[in-house]
């Protein structure tokens, strides 16, 4: 496994045991992508990333007739879902890398959906191919996804407040258009629509442990950068003066695409 999906694996694995008590922007999001997805009649879904369940849950919960499959690559993830789901009799949960999946012989799905998970991908263009091949005629993905711009206010601070190169995650994520192009290379119809979350919180080491605590680490020069009391007292000055808070932006793309028209 290549080392930059060596280390998100191990960071999502490690923030496990806390990921739903500091996930609520993710859980936000997965209900407002349950909520964008049309009257269908789904009876095979494939969850890309399904992390501790949450949104398997809801996908449970609005399609009870269907067979989920739910997929992730750290196994302490999946342990956490698997409490969680061990009454949902029709969800299967397999730890496997998402970008690799083999589904079981001839297995189709007309359904395939994701919750804050393709902005990891290390190649999303063949992970898009893919999946194309895994539908069925009328198949559909769904899926949310974080932009660049996620963590844009406390990138802004750390860079001033650290000389050497920081460097976040999210400054690499794939901007609107480009997650547009990507699926119109691939499918027939594609829709994409932007919205943003903001969370306040009431100090910097809040926002850093909730960061932490799901699975986000920043960097500097390669390392995990070391926040010494006055370099959190230094930063949280900079950030007041700047953004009137301690505050984090959250940019979301909802994603639809298929084989046919979307609805």
């Amino acid at each position: 496994m290549p080392g930059y999906k060596q280390r998100i694996k191990n960071s999502f694995s490690k923030a496990a045991p806390t990921y739903d008590q500091y996930a609520s922007v993710q859980k936000e999001v997965a209900v407002r992508l349950i909520d964008s997805i049309g009257p269908h009649l789904f009876q095979n879904i494939l969850e890309i990333g399904c992390g501790t369940g949450n949104y398997t849950e809801m996908l449970q919960e609005r399609f009870p007739s269907a067979d989920i499959t739910a997929i992730d690559f750290s196994p302490e993830m999946i342990s956490v879902a698997a409490r969680k789901l061990n009454k949902k009799k029709k969800v299967r949960l397999f730890v496997n890398d998402a970008e690799e999946f083999i589904p079981e012989t001839g297995k189709r799905y007309d359904l395939i959906t994701s919750n804050s998970t393709f902005q990891w991908f290390v190649d999303l263009k063949k992970g898009f191919k893919h999946y194309h091949e895994l539908l069925t005629n009328r198949g559909m993905i769904i899926f949310s996804m974080m932009g660049p711009e996620t963590f844009y206010e406390l990138y802004e601070i750390i860079k001033d407040v650290y000389p050497e190169k920081v460097n976040m995650a999210a400054q690499n994520f794939m901007q609107h258009d480009e997650v547009k192009s990507l699926l119109h290379a691939v499918f027939k119809s594609v829709k994409i629509s932007e919205t943003v979350f903001t969370r306040k919180h009431e100090n910097i080491l809040e926002l850093l442990k909730t960061i932490k605590h799901t699975g986000v680490n920043i960097r500097r020069n390669g390392d995990r950068i070391l926040f010494t009391p006055g370099l959190l007292e230094k930063a949280e000055n900079a950030y007041i003066r700047r953004f009137g808070a301690i505050k984090v932006s959250y940019q979301v793309f909802l994603c639809e695409a298929g084989h046919v028209e979307c609805l």
